[in-house]
């Protein structure tokens, strides 16, 4: 069979049309569910790291970090930096907010930080932070 010249790439454009749409639907279900997606992320990520969210008060998630932690002779020493995270307020993103950070070296608190969201209920604590003590050199960075 035959197709005229007039219908060539037909079924490519109706193709591109059909996935202009589906995106368009998803950037609005993103934007009408967008924090309850990260409330949801951020849950998941506490959970996956042993901490529990109660829902009430202010509560920091941890996201992500950069450690470098050398062992010498008199214990463990380094820099933690590159701190993300989540910041709920009863349950719900803290937008523009203050929360706690801490930072434990073999399941010491060697340093409590302070740290700001954003209008997402996101931060960032840049540093570096100096860390040192313990002999695993085993550090975690969780929300206060």
């Amino acid at each position: 069979m035959k197709i005229p010249k007039r219908e060539e790439g037909q079924g490519l454009v109706e193709y591109a049309l059909l996935l202009v749409l589906v995106a368009i639907v998803i950037i609005g279900i993103l934007t009408v569910l967008g924090s309850s997606v990260m409330v949801v992320y951020a849950k998941v990520i506490a959970g996956l790291h042993g901490q529990t969210i109660t829902g009430q008060g202010t509560e920091a998630v941890v996201t992500g970090y950069d450690s470098k932690i050398l062992q010498g002779t008199g214990g463990c020493s380094g820099t933690v930096s590159n701190i993300s995270f989540v910041g709920l307020e009863d349950g719900d993103l803290l937008e523009s907010g203050s929360v706690t950070v801490k930072i434990y070296v073999d399941g010491a608190l060697v340093n409590t930080l302070s740290g700001k969201t954003n209008s997402s209920g996101m931060g960032t604590l840049a540093g570096p932070y100096s860390v040192s003590g313990g002999s695993g050199c085993h550090v975690q960075v969780v929300g206060g």
